[in-house]
Formats: structure tokens, sequence, C-alpha cells
């Protein structure tokens, strides 16, 4: 097979669990006979490409020069909006989704099998369901640690924009892979509650073990063990919340006081605590180990994989306390050293370890129960250790035999190639997926299908009102559709306007072929919309297309668009990203409007693509919505009543920002006027969703706070030096003065002394 593996960690870049699994199989796969191309991302000191070990290389530079030019480049508009407003693994996800486009192009690849975490093929996949390429290339996930999971075990932000966009990013690959690889039961349920449908194509394959010591040196390891002189417990991971430190200390510091050969090594970087200042490590001392403790809790730091072998081999006990864990490579790893272990029982410890038989299980979360574990394995004999440490490096040899893992994971992928190729010839689509918006949606189990008729003919509702400056650029806009095979008609809704300029402008649009002007009294944009939606419904156009008369859109944005409602009958509206322009110069890409984000954040421009029955379906816009957000609460209702909305990831709107338009005018009145009739419209689903939208607020708030507060810092400093120079100099000036004044009172007194003498000189 041909394989494209996509990680984000790789050597000689951080390390990790995944980048475990990335090194290793990559290898393992390539020692078997199959063509393995590896995509990453590039570290200092690395080159672009090389071979390693039979396989390709290539890491995919992800940092774009930022110019502050007017005419910022593509590359730069894109990482500027997710490094700002989305998340930064979007910027790895795009350079992924171009060199899969283009090696695939060169050479094709079988299958893509990537991991989960930071969502590297975000894009591809994306693409793939919404634009209908690669269709003939099956992605494969390897779920190794959700984001979501690793944020909530660690006490960490989960709503914070940024962490919340990896989210919904990691939940999109999960949702539209065509095979998800699980390394453990505990997760294979996570992914089965979590994505749905693709569940039935979850695959339970451990991880390999890789490169582990030989079985002689696991000999004679066993040989040398003594625990006369030190009972030395190890801890091998990141130090974070997540892998149960907390838990450990609490139950290994009785047991320092009671035993004093009782050591604990701590083997893994420490990070910094979610939290409270400082690190993990540094509040575990501080709150835990006492004066008289410190010198037997050592922290080690992180070291290499080869170097650890030593240090399980001093080891006594190997301890895994997390409360979650998908599949722990250094449970996986200690016992195939031959270190006897004690773990909690949750994630893949409990498929890795027989309680009493190759190691001793307890109750994840409780540090009683693992204080009470670890007392037991230090009290049991040596005979007895050495048997849990000999059945664990047999059972876990065999269970995650590199050559083993490698046949059933291309086994699998093989089978997922025959899957896809079964579903292109029936459905030629990536269906959009019954979970959209890949996590909650009221609608899910009563989600529209519509039945197939395809889009022929396309209405553009124009509304105007004194802004005839900007129509014919609207209208050109229009006109410039690459789409041959459909029918474009334009209504321009002239909503009562009085300037002259503007009714030059559309007595000139009435010469325009295909474009109808209709003339009514000012009511609003919400009723400008609705007329004009209601002309072309009237003359059977079986989409609409709201655009505001000074923005303008792309070439290809009608015709991409139809076409995505052509391949998803399920889908009512498609968006794309804008190009914003005016007075700001920037992107704006927002994911699919989904629950409970799109009750946070307005998550398409008006320029959608919505098909006809959706319109109707909703009533249209609602016409009471005249000050601001009515094109928020539309979008709202129609994902509200059942339908998808997918956004195409290109940036085919354009949207101008200039003084005196609606959204530059909002004030708080204005705002709450929206935000009050939208909550009381759609009252059930601010009920049902009000913690995330007011923690997804609150996280809005304060990004933007944050944000302020780094950019305007220099500004802050340069204001706080001139308050500095401004005293000193008023304290000169003062005592300038003082020291005039006083040379004017004595100049003063000489003059008139002077003038004394002077007079009594007179004869």
């Amino acid at each position: 097979m041909r394989i494209c593996l996509v990680t984000t960690e790789y050597p000689p870049g951080p390390m990790g669990g995944v980048g475990t699994y990335a090194t290793i199989m990559p290898a393992t796969l390539a020692k078997a006979g199959h063509d393995v191309t590896l995509l990453t991302k590039q570290c200092e000191g690395a080159p672009v490409y090389e071979t390693i070990d039979g396989y390709a290389v290539h890491r995919l530079v992800t940092d774009h020069p930022w110019t502050g030019d007017e005419a910022k480049a593509d590359d730069e508009l894109f990482s500027l909006e997710m490094h700002s407003l989305r998340s930064y693994v979007g910027i790895f996800a795009r350079e992924v989704q171009r060199k899969i486009a283009q090696l695939h192009a060169e050479h094709p690849f079988d299958v893509v099998l990537a991991q989960d975490v930071e969502a590297p093929t975000w894009l591809a996949q994306d693409r793939r369901m919404v634009l209908g390429e690669l269709l003939e290339l099956p992605f494969v996930i390897f779920v190794h640690s959700p984001h979501w999971q690793i944020q909530h075990f660690n006490g960490d932000s989960i709503y914070d924009r940024h962490e919340y966009h990896r989210h919904l990013y990691e939940k999109e690959v999960m949702s539209l892979a065509d095979g998800i690889i699980v390394a453990s039961r505990s997760m294979e349920a996570e992914v089965m509650r979590d994505i749905g449908p693709v569940a039935s194509r979850v695959r339970r394959i451990p991880l390999p073990h890789g490169s582990i010591p030989a079985q002689a040196n696991f000999d004679k390891r066993l040989g040398n063990a003594d625990s006369q002189s030190e009972c030395r417990i190890v801890f091998s991971g990141r130090i974070e919340l997540r892998k149960g430190v907390e838990d450990l200390f609490e139950a290994v510091i009785p047991l320092m006081e009671e035993d004093p050969r009782v050591t604990l090594h701590m083997l893994g970087k420490d990070t910094p605590h979610p939290t409270l200042s400082g690190t993990v490590g540094e509040s575990l001392l501080r709150r835990y180990v006492g004066p008289e403790l410190r010198g037997r809790v050592v922290f080690r730091g992180w070291m290499p994989r080869e170097e650890l072998w030593a240090e399980y081999a001093k080891a006594t006990l190997g301890v895994v306390p997390s409360p979650w864990e998908p599949f722990s490579f250094a449970c996986q790893e200690m016992m195939a050293c031959g270190t006897p272990i004690v773990a909690t029982q949750t994630g893949g410890m409990a498929d890795m370890i027989s309680n009493g038989v190759n190691g001793l299980l307890c109750e994840a979360g409780n540090p009683d129960k693992l204080h009470d574990a670890l007392r037991i394995a230090i009290n049991a004999d040596e005979a007895t250790r050495r048997g849990w440490a000999y059945n664990a490096a047999i059972s876990i040899r065999s269970m995650c035999d590199n050559d083993r893992i490698a046949d059933e994971t291309v086994a699998f992928l093989k089978q997922v190639v025959g899957w896809n190729r079964k579903s292109m010839a029936k459905n030629g689509r990536i269906p959009v997926p019954g979970n959209l918006p890949f996590g909650d949606q009221p609608a899910r189990n009563l989600r529209k299908v519509w039945k197939t008729k395809p889009v022929r003919k396309v209405g553009v509702i124009v509304p105007c009102y004194n802004l005839g400056a900007y129509l014919a650029e609207c209208l050109d806009s229009v006109a410039r559709q690459d789409c041959a095979d459909l029918r474009i008609m334009t209504y321009v809704v002239d909503d009562g306007s009085d300037a002259p300029e503007t009714l030059e402008a559309l007595s000139a649009a009435k010469k325009r072929p295909r474009v109808e002007v209709l003339r009514f009294r000012n009511a609003g944009l919400p009723a400008a919309r609705n007329r004009g939606a209601i002309a072309a419904i009237g003359q059977a156009c079986d989409a609409l297309l709201f655009l505001d008369c000074d923005d303008w859109i792309e070439p290809s944005l009608v015709g991409k668009a139809a076409a995505v409602l052509d391949r998803h009958p399920e889908c009512g509206a498609v968006t794309a990203w804008t190009h914003s322009v005016g007075r700001m110069h920037t992107y704006w890409a927002p994911p699919h409007p989904q629950f409970p984000f799109l009750l946070a954040e307005c998550m398409s421009t008006p320029p959608a693509l919505v098909r006809r029955d959706a319109f109707m379906d909703v009533g249209g816009v609602h016409e009471d919505m005249r000050y601001a957000y009515e094109d928020w609460d539309f979008w709202i209702s129609i994902a509200k009543a059942g339908h998808s909305i997918l956004t195409i990831p290109e940036p085919l709107i354009v949207y101008r920002m200039r003084e005196g338009s609606m959204s530059s005018m909002y004030n708080f009145r204005t705002r709450e006027h929206g935000r009050r009739a939208m909550t009381e419209r759609h009252e059930d689903l601010f009920r049902r969703y009000a913690r995330d939208v007011a923690l997804l607020q609150d996280g809005l708030y304060y990004d933007i706070a944050g944000r302020y507060h780094s950019e305007f810092e220099p500004v802050r400093k340069q204001r706080d030096q001139l308050v500095i120079d401004i005293g000193w100099n008023q304290k000169e000036w003062k005592y300038f003065k003082g020291l005039y004044e006083e040379a004017l009172a004595r100049h003063a007194a000489d003059l008139a002394e002077l003038e004394k003498l002077r007079r009594s000189a007179q004869p």
C-alpha cells in the first residue's frame, strides 16, 4: 500500500505519545514493504525533506512572513485569522491539505492515516466533504488523546476561543473519517458516544511497543532486583493533573513517612499549572512535601525514550495513576521492561493489566485506593513482584508486537479502502455527518433531507438604500459568476432611496440583463430581503443569495455553493469564508455554523446561498430585527429547523467595512435589541445551552481584552515613559522658574539700588 501518515510530533521536535506512535509506525510499515510518506511540522535545524528507515519525511513550514503591508498575501491573512481568532492548528492543516493534494496528484496514495491531536487533516477532510475533492482517497484517524478530554482532566480552559476551535476541528476530523483506530476499549466507547454513526467503522488496535530492551536484558533486570536499600517508585510522563499526579502525591507521601526506603522519581516534563502560578510540580511540592521529605522526591525532567529503560530497571515499582488515559505508552514500556506496575483501572491500563496477575489495578481518582495498592505492592515478597513483572513483560510484548500491530493496521486500512470505493460508486460524495455540527445539535434526529433536485436558477437579492456609489461594483461581481449551467437573476430592492447618486445608479441597473429593480417605501433591511426573496421565488428560483450592495462576491461563489447544495441534500444553506476590506483588511474563516457556538457568535456573513425550501421553512428573515443581527437570527432559525449549514473553506465573499454602515453604527442599545429578540424567539435553545453560551462569550471577552492589552502594551509603555518625562520636566521647569524669579528679584533690587544712587548723585 501507499500510505500517507500525518503527524504534528516527530523527531527532532517535541515528542509525546502521539510522536512515539508516529515514529514507530512508519518504520514498521516500511519494513513490511509498504510505501510510506510522512508529513510533519518543520522544526529548527531539521531538513525539509529526508529519507529515514525506508520512508520519506516532508517537514512543512507553517510560519508565513507578516509584512504589515496593505496588500497582504493570502497566506498571511489566513495565518493572522487563525492566530488571532481561531486556532493555530489551522495553519498546519492548510499546509497539509496542499501537500497531500500535490503528492497525491504526482503519485496517488491509497490511504491517509492521521492523528486526531491538533486535527492536521482538518482542512483536507473538510474540502473533501464540502467541495468533493480527493473523494477517492480515504482518511483514517488514529485517536490518541482528544484535546477536550485533556483540558477537562487538566482543569484547563475549554471555552477559550482558541481551545474551543481546536476542539471543533478535532471532532470534525473524527466525524468525517472513513475509519477510526483506537487503542483501548475505553476510547472506543468515548468515540462511539461522541461521534455516532462513524462508530461502526471503529477498529481497536493497541499501540506498538517499538524498540524495547531485548529479552536477555529483561531477564538480567529481574535477576538484579533489590529492594533492601531503596524502594524506588517511578512515574513516567508529563507532569499534568490528567496523569493523576496529585492523587499520586496524596498516596505516596504517607508511605514515605512510614517507610524511609520509599523514594519517588518523576520522569517527564513539568508543565504550567492551568490555574495557579508556577508549574504543576512546584504546586505539588509546595502542597504535599515537607522539608524533611524533599530529598526523596526527585523530578528528573524529560529524557529520551531509550534512556528510560535504565530508569525502569532501577525501579521497584512503576505507577500509572491517571484518571483518564487512552493507552499509556509509559505503562506499556514499563511492563515491557519488567517493572512491576500499579495502575488505575481506567483507559488502556484495564486492557493491559489483569489484576494480581501481571500488575495491580485500583480505582481511578481515589488516592486512598492508590495508597492501599502501593502498600500491597511494596509489602509483597520479591517472588510475587517478580511474577507480576515477568507476566507483564510476556503479555505486553505479545499484545503490542510491532509486526502484529502493523499487520492489523494494514488489514484495516485495506478494508477502509474497500468501503470507500463502494461508497463512492454508490453515492459519489462524503455525506454530511449525522452529528453535524460535530457535537450536539437539537434537531440531529430530525434533520431535513431534501429530495434530489439540482439548483438551476439562482435569485440574487441586493437591498439598496442610498448606497448607489457601490451598486455597480456589486452587480458586476454577480455578472462575472463562472457558472454557465446556472441561470442567475438579480433583484435589486430599492428600499426607498432618495439620494440623487443612488437614483442614477438604480436607473443604470435597470438596463443590465437579468436584473430587476424593485422599488418600495423604506421598511428596513430585513423587509427588503424578504421582498426580493418573494420576487425570486415567484419566478421559480431554486436558491437565494442575499448580497448587500456595498459588498461583492468572487466569480466562483455561486457555482461552488450551488454544487454543494446539489451534492448534499441535507444542506439548507452554503456560506463561505469572508475577505474583509476597507476599515479592516482581514480574513474571517469561521467553521460550519453549529450549536452552541452559533448562539454565542454569528458564523456567516449574509451572502450565503439558501435553498428556497429552507427559506420558506423558517418564514424568511424576521422583519422586527431592523437594527441588528437579522442575518444571525436567520442562521439560528435555519439550523434550529434541522438544516445543515456548510461553509466553503475559501474566501469567496468580500465584505466592505466602511464608515456609516449598519454594523459600524452598532451601540449597546442596538446590540441589546438584537440579542433580546433572538433570545426571546429561540428561548428553548438559549435555555438548553445557557451554560455554554455564557462561557463562550466570557471566553471571547477575555480573549479580546487580552489581545488588546498585548497590542497596546508598547503604547502603554510609551505613555508611562511620557508621564515620567513630563513629570521630570515639570520639576525641572519649577526649579529653573524659581532660579529665574530669584535672579529677577535680585536684579530688581540691584536696579532699585542703582536708581537710588543715581538720584542721590544728582545735583
